[in-house]
Formats: structure tokens, sequence, C-alpha cells
């Protein structure tokens, strides 16, 4: 029962990496709160939760905790939603830079003083800026971005004086409902050293690691967790 008095927020936390996370974080002992926009679903997962749209900005979410004081703060949200090069338009660029980059952004800052000292906070990136995917080169690009900012963020004095660590964990091929597809698997069979694509529980996993005791000497740093795709 790592997570034992915690209270942890999720965003994207409604379905996949973010919800078999929120589960995960629970059976360990947190007080869990998932954030997405879709209320619907929020509610179905059983958890206490906040309906916010966090690319416009994350006032709503920040609100939304009212007095609680956040132990891990996990910026999962995110869409592989970018549309082939050639058809993007300034409109779409935005888009995918919004779920992806700024909300990450905006989510942390709006958050910060709701922290507790030595929380935990842990981003969501993608191994896809590792290599030149010939797809969603923008996606990718965000997903960088995000990267940055954990770097960023850790070496903030606030954060720094507070004992705030900030990580990133970039996935590879995860069944999503965003991204579970056949080609994806047989992609996958192609292409990762490990053959397969991972389960969402797999994916959790070092996320509990980097909210838990065993991370507090880590700060900045990446994890990848992609089945040895760009580290093999």
């Amino acid at each position: 029962m790592a997570l034992v008095g915690k209270t942890a927020v999720i965003t994207g936390g409604s379905s996949g990496i973010g919800l078999a996370t929120a589960r995960l974080f629970a059976a360990e002992g947190a007080a869990v709160v998932v954030v997405g926009r879709d209320e619907e679903r929020l509610r179905r997962t059983g958890f206490d939760y906040v309906v916010a749209d966090l690319s416009h900005g994350a006032a709503q979410l920040a609100a939304g905790l009212h007095d609680r004081t956040v132990d891990v703060l996990f910026c999962n949200a995110g869409a592989s939603n970018a549309p082939e090069v050639f058809d993007t338009t300034e409109k779409s660029f935005d888009a995918v830079v919004d779920v992806n980059l700024k909300s990450v952004f905006f989510t942390v800052t709006e958050c910060f003083d709701r922290l507790a000292d030595g929380a935990s906070v842990i981003l969501t990136s993608s191994v896809g800026f590792h290599r030149g995917f010939n797809s969603d080169p923008l996606y990718s690009a965000a997903k960088a971005g995000v990267r940055t900012l954990g770097r960023g963020f850790a070496a903030q004095p606030e954060f720094l004086r507070r004992r705030i660590r900030v990580n990133t964990i970039s996935y590879g091929a995860v069944a999503t409902p965003m991204t579970d597809h056949p080609l994806l698997r047989e992609w996958a069979a192609s292409n990762v050293p490990m053959g397969r694509v991972a389960d969402p529980a797999e994916a959790a996993a070092p996320a509990l690691f980097l909210a838990g005791a065993g991370s507090t000497y880590m700060t900045g740093a990446e994890i990848a967790v992609d089945g040895g795709l760009t580290q093999l």
C-alpha cells in the first residue's frame, strides 16, 4: 500500500493509461481524483472526478479540487489528433498543441499551490519524438515539448525549494481506446523489439514507481516505456 494517505489527481483519467493508473493508485491506498471532459465517462470510473477541458486552461481543474492537497499529479491528458501534414491548418495545429502541450503546462502551473511539499508530478510524453516516424510529426513535436517541460519545471527554484519532483514517462505502443487497432498490433509485431503492444496496466506501473517513495531522488528524468523501440 505505497500511497496510503496520499491524494492523486490524474488527468485523462477516464480511460486507457489514465484509468489503469487510477485503479492501480487506488489499490495502493491513494484517494484518486480523475479529470476529463466527459462527465458520464468520468462518473462510470467510480472515482471522484473533476470535469475540465484542459486544452483551454486548467483554472477549472484547480477550482474543482477545492481545498484538496495533492501529493501526486499525473498529467496524462492528450490525444493523437494530428491530421496529415499537408492537411494541417492553423486551427488543427493549435488543437494538437493545446491538448498535448498547453494543457500540461497550465495543469502544473494552476495546480502548483495545491501541491504538497515533496509531491510527485508525472508528465505523459511519447517516444515518438525520439525518431522520425512517418506519422504524426506534429503530435511528436508537442510531446517533445512535454519532455522539455519536465526538465524545465524540475529545474525551477520554486519546485526544488519545496522538494517537488517532476519526471516524464514516454510511452510507445499501448493498447488504449485512442490507439488500439489491428494495424498498430501488426506494426508492433514487426518493429518493437518485444514484438507487441503494452497493456495499459503495464503502462501504469512506472507511474506508481514515480509516485512513491522509491523515486524521491529522481527529478527531471525520463522513463521510456516502449518495449525497447527507442532503446535497442
